[in-house]
């Protein structure tokens, strides 16, 4: 039978919480990150201003049993909403700053900090050491200037955007109000109407409670994500130990790497998961990864992979320098960056995880990721899902053979499934007629992502015209040329309208340097050769002849010719560009 938790609840108002002289908080090891953005911003706000009613704030749970030692209550649910009264007290701190700084040091010492008898003040919300440091210097402490501050993390983005949020709707009801009387008045009652929030406040006096108590408010309704349940999981498994927190610590690494790649960590955790344990929907994640057996084993095997996948998604080639041919393998993997596609990530985690014991170059295999990628996810559009489960199977196989003590039987072992998912991506590649089809719509997007992705198949055209094959365009110093402009000059004898359906479709364009680009702007066909012949891109220059032919014959490059280079563009790729 299950042990009852033992709590005590009540019914307070906030001052009674959060404003008390007794009482300092600090966010506990496993909770998640600051989350909250503007629609939960702007309820809360709403709430506040617009209701005249009492206002309930919902319920703080609070473990007590840590303030003997360290002087903090642990905030197990309600670290979010107190954050963010904590930012709107020091937004109200400092617009009323301006005109009595008077009382912007009450509100200082009150509301942000507490004061013990000997007038010396600690700030009321100890926060998660990620954030700790920008918190305390733009929020809680009254010389910090957080409308201008530069935030690094995502975490820290959100505590700016809060702070923002709240000084803007502050300041648009403060312009509405006649002096600087009715201006105070204002911001004295919304400061009071904070203080008399009211919540139901649950206290407990154990850790092992606290952990429990964390992962049922997923039950609750609270939005935890896997990520959150399985950093409370692996925290509660490794506790620290006296004044060293490694679980902690690794778990900061951890997530350090995966905001660099701008990915989120349910993604990291569950592509971690699947390529060493096989495939389970993210429904399922936590409760599969309940039963790992060693919790210091997964931790570190979390913390390897986290660094390979920031590899992957955000690496610079000469990080790649370590493996055999790296310059290749990263072209691929950057290529596959443009494309914005993750699933095959599962695939690769397991190779570059496992390099050292594969016995052969996995360069074929990455390109072949890349074609796979490219035909099936960019072009056709087909659904993920499946390329997903067929990922995580040969990774996890892979990682099982890569086990295998002898390293002749493991490495044919292994040439011997790289061949088998060879096989089995061209089973799965898109029919012909599909690819065909959908490649006629590809274009050039005005996105930064959308223009990424057009220069890397102008590239990869260019490079198939090359002697070699192997030389990389730099994309910082090309520009992509459309070769009817978007905005034609009046010679052309068409309007921005006409053009819309099919000025921007990949046959109409071209890869030129910056100075060529600029030589060429918006000038007709015939100008815009001169310009072109002095390209001396291999993708340029086999259509100077076509482009002669059509000048000599007294027309203008248009529609038709458009359409027909599409299709000629559809068939070399399939053919030979993307070739599985």
């Amino acid at each position: 039978m299950d042990k009852k938790l033992a709590f005590r609840a009540e019914d307070v108002r906030l001052k009674d919480v959060l404003f008390n002289n007794d009482s300092k908080y600090q966010i506990p090891r496993y909770q998640r990150s600051y989350s909250w953005e503007e629609d939960q911003l702007a309820d809360f706000w709403s709430d506040l201003v617009e209701n005249n009613d009492e206002r309930f704030i919902g319920s703080f749970i609070l473990n007590v049993e840590s303030v003997e030692d360290s002087g903090f209550t642990d905030v197990i649910d309600g670290q979010q909403r107190l954050l963010t009264i904590t930012i709107l007290c020091a937004v109200l701190r400092d617009i009323v700053g301006l005109i009595s700084p008077k009382r912007a040091e009450l509100y200082q010492r009150k509301d942000l900090a507490i004061e013990d008898n000997d007038g010396i003040e600690s700030f009321r919300i100890l926060p998660p050491e990620l954030i700790q440091e920008f918190f305390e210097e733009h929020i809680q402490k009254p010389t910090g200037d957080a409308l201008n501050s530069k935030p690094n993390t995502t975490e820290e983005r959100r505590i700016h955007a809060a702070y923002k949020y709240f000084h803007t709707k502050a300041q648009e009801v403060l312009d509405t109000l006649p002096d600087d009387r009715t201006r105070e008045e204002w911001i004295n009652e919304l400061r009071h109407r904070i203080y008399n929030l009211i919540a139901i406040r649950i206290q407990i006096e154990d850790e092992e409670e606290a952990y429990e108590i964390f992962e049922t408010t997923n039950a609750r309704g609270v939005e935890l994500s896997v990520a959150d349940l399985v950093k409370n999981l692996v925290f509660k498994k490794l506790p620290a130990k006296k004044r060293t927190d490694k679980a902690k610590q690794i778990w900061q690494e951890i997530t350090s790497n995966v905001e660099a790649t701008e990915s989120d960590l349910k993604r990291f955790i569950r592509y971690h998961w699947i390529s060493k344990e096989g495939s389970v929907q993210e429904k399922k994640l936590y409760r599969s990864i309940s039963n790992v057996k060693d919790w210091s084993k997964f931790l570190t095997d979390l913390q390897s992979d986290s660094n390979l996948f920031r590899l992957l998604l955000d690496g610079s080639e000469d990080e790649f320098y370590c493996y055999k041919h790296g310059y290749k393998i990263f072209n691929a993997v950057f290529a596959i960056r443009l494309m914005g596609v993750s699933q095959c990530y599962v695939l690769m985690m397991s190779i570059l995880r496992n390099y050292d014991k594969l016995g052969t170059d996995p360069v074929r295999i990455f390109r072949l990721l890349e074609n796979f990628t490219f035909q099936y996810s960019v072009v056709s559009k087909l659904p993920g899902n499946r390329v997903e489960k067929l990922y995580s199977k040969f990774a996890v196989n892979l990682e099982k053979l890569s086990r295998m003590s002898s390293s002749k039987n493991r490495q044919k072992r292994i040439a011997s499934l790289f061949s088998e998912l060879e096989k089995e991506l061209k089973m799965d590649r898109p029919p012909k007629e599909l690819f065909l089809e959908r490649f006629k719509t590809l274009r050039y997007k005005n996105s930064a992502k959308g223009r990424k992705l057009i220069k890397y198949v102008l590239a990869r055209i260019d490079q198939y015209y090359r002697d070699t094959g192997e030389e990389k365009i730099d994309f910082n110093v090309v520009n992509v040329e459309h070769l009817l402009p978007r905005n034609p000059q009046s010679a052309w004898g068409l309007n921005k309208n006409e053009i819309k359906s099919y000025v921007n479709l990949l046959g109409n364009l071209t890869l030129v340097s910056k100075r060529i680009n600029s030589k060429a702007q918006n000038k007709t066909i015939e100008a815009k050769l001169i310009a072109l012949r002095e390209s001396s891109l291999p993708i340029t220059r086999v259509l100077i002849p076509e482009l002669e032919a059509i000048v000599e014959s007294g027309r203008a490059w248009g529609e038709e010719d458009i359409f027909r280079r599409q299709q000629q563009l559809a068939k070399l790729g399939l053919d030979k560009i993307w070739k599985l």
